[in-house]
């Protein structure tokens, strides 16, 4: 039969290992939370957000309409050489 019981030097210093690991990972995650906290935006609620991007898409739609008009109006003018 084998016998697969570890020493106990062993299992302390896999056991240093698991805990220096986890102490590295929980040490990212505050890191990634202040980050996420310091974010331009994330206060805002998904329906302000929604309402943000409406007129944001708005003011492009209108301002889209504008440069076709100037075009229109030959305003621009590219003089020749």
């Amino acid at each position: 039969m084998c016998n697969k019981t570890q020493s106990k030097s062993s299992m302390d210093k896999d056991s240093q290992d698991v805990h220096q690991v986890l102490n590295e990972l929980k040490t990212k995650f505050q890191e990634m939370r202040k980050m996420i906290n310091t974010m331009p935006g994330i206060g805002v609620s998904p329906e302000q957000q929604q309402q943000q991007l409406h007129n944001l898409r708005e003011q492009v739609r209108t301002k889209n309409e504008l440069l076709q008009k100037y075009k229109s109006l030959c305003m621009f003018e590219i003089p020749k050489e």
